[in-house]
């Protein structure tokens, strides 16, 4: 559902020193009629495109490194759909957020100087809409408020709308919020997501420090205008904290952690109707006690858990028919941190940067039967030394 892209400014805190989230929310689906497989190589404001072929092994620089105007700090970056544009949220070295718009040529190679350059104050989060005619945007605002007698810093998270022009990929903003969040005293509401035929908007709402909801509102695919806010699984203040969610199409991963606790994990329908279709613990698979950064594979039959100790990463069968999560014996080895590997839009591809030798390898990946294989193509810093993000063309 969400495809993200590395941070790697260090092996320690990739993650936290450039969240880039890549694509958005491609909803490019296994079999598609695009076989084009792009990977964006980033090393400060440089951006090199690869054309990546599995079945050659072979990585192909596509063109001379792009340098991008000066942005001091990526926020994401995020290539449309088809490819033809890419978007890059930023900040500049006085904290304000700016989005930059670059057309692509037939490669996938960013052409300079920006089509388009607009100040978005408190932007945190850009989605784009399959459809590639608008996008969704958090605007995060805070202010000091009082709780129980005592001064607290609040949130309020808004949801804007962002139309854009089909020929040129330039962005217009929707002076109407679409939809308002808070005031939350833990941590603004965040969007989680598309749903992958991009019909629902998913939303990740902590309103109390003791527990975590996600919301989800419909999508009108014509105007971009959202429906009204429902409740998709769990409730804020009343459900655990330590309940993390992947959503798929068609399930729902619930992964639930709890220091000194055994863990679980469940597999629901989504929506969810009824109890879990799955409920997995140590008894079934060790990794459903104590595996995180459960990832579900775009092709919804698969999931990808994270060794808490090793961060080697495992691959297990989602098995309905027999109601159990089964391990199929593939994996990939220790990771350079969490999350450490994301999915090509197709599912096809998968890249992980390992911390045996800080190098990004690629892995085929068979949906069909479960087999995991490294191409032998490898990509090293510092080419990649502040972030890699996968497209499909």
């Amino acid at each position: 559902m969400r495809i993200r892209c590395f941070a790697l400014a260090s092996l320690l805190v990739l993650w936290t020193v450039l969240s880039v989230s890549c694509g958005g929310n491609q909803s490019t689906s296994p079999g598609s009629a695009q076989t084009g497989q792009i990977l964006y190589a980033l090393s400060g404001a440089t951006v090199t495109t690869y054309a990546v072929d599995p079945q050659l092994a072979t990585i192909t620089p596509m063109g001379a490194p792009v340098t991008l105007a000066s942005l001091p700090s990526f926020i994401q970056f995020v290539p449309s759909s088809d490819d033809r544009f890419l978007y890059i949220l930023w900040s500049d070295a006085h904290g304000n957020e700016h989005l930059s718009e670059y057309s692509t040529d037939s490669s996938g190679v960013p052409q300079t100087p920006a089509a388009q350059v607009a100040n978005v104050p408190s932007l945190s989060q850009l989605t784009l809409h399959p459809s590639g005619s608008f996008a969704y945007a958090m605007e995060v605002t805070q202010s000091s408020g009082n709780s129980s007698g005592s001064s607290n810093t609040q949130y309020t998270a808004d949801i804007r709308l962002l139309l854009i022009e089909a020929h040129t990929g330039n962005i217009r903003e929707n002076p109407t919020v679409l939809a308002s969040y808070g005031p939350s005293y833990v941590w603004p509401a965040s969007l989680f997501g598309l749903s992958k035929d991009g019909k629902q908007l998913y939303i990740n709402y902590q309103g109390t420090s003791s527990g975590t909801a996600y919301r989800e509102r419909s999508v009108n695919a014509h105007t971009g205008k959202l429906g009204p806010d429902v409740s998709l699984y769990g409730e804020a203040g009343l459900w655990n904290q330590t309940n993390t969610l992947a959503i798929g199409a068609e399930l729902i991963i619930d992964t639930y952690r709890s220091p000194g606790a055994t863990g679980y994990l469940d597999v629901l329908r989504n929506p969810p109707k009824s109890q879990a279709l799955i409920h997995c613990t140590a008894a079934m698979l060790h990794a459903c006690q104590s595996a995180s950064n459960v990832q579900l594979h775009p092709s919804g039959r698969y999931l990808f858990l994270t060794d808490p100790g090793t961060q080697q990463i495992q691959v297990a069968k989602i098995n309905l028919s027999a109601n159990k999560i089964e391990s199929i014996g593939a994996s990939i080895p220790m990771t350079a941190q969490i999350p450490g590997f994301f999915f090509s839009p197709d599912g096809t591809l998968v890249y992980a940067l390992l911390a045996s030798d800080a190098i990004l390898h690629i892995y085929n990946f068979d949906s069909r039967s479960g087999q995991l294989t490294d191409t032998g193509i490898t990509l090293a810093p510092p080419t990649v030394d502040t972030g890699f993000c996968p497209a499909k063309r």
